[in-house]
């Protein structure tokens, strides 16, 4: 799990902007779920969630931070249903994911703009 500022310095880095909101309100319910509070934000249904409330360039930077948390982009159900475990890793989740689905995510973004 990346710290605030570390997600803040990669959402800057790939969309020139930290959006320091979003990463707040993925990781707002840490404090009272700790390690479980993945399963409540950390999703693809979470990112859709960001957007709903500050557009599209937030759901990116969503993305960026649970990719980076999680290795990939789980769904809601994925927890539940025991696919992803309670970090949002799939028992093939790897370290090398993380760079492949950013690199994957910036170039989505360049197209966009």
């Amino acid at each position: 799990m990346a710290y605030q500022y570390e997600h803040c310095a990669d959402c800057r880095r790939i969309l020139g902007r930290e959006w320091p909101e979003v990463h707040k309100w993925l990781d707002e319910l840490s404090g009272q779920y700790r390690d479980d509070h993945r399963r409540h934000r950390h999703h693809a249904e979470g990112i859709e969630k960001v957007r709903g409330i500050w557009g599209n360039e937030a759901a990116l930077a969503a993305q960026v931070h649970i990719i980076v948390d999680c290795w990939g982009i789980p769904r809601a159900n994925d927890y539940v249903s025991g696919q992803v475990n309670k970090f949002g890793f799939t028992l093939e989740s790897t370290a090398e994911d993380v760079g492949r689905l950013l690199q994957c995510l910036v170039q989505q973004y360049k197209k966009c703009i």
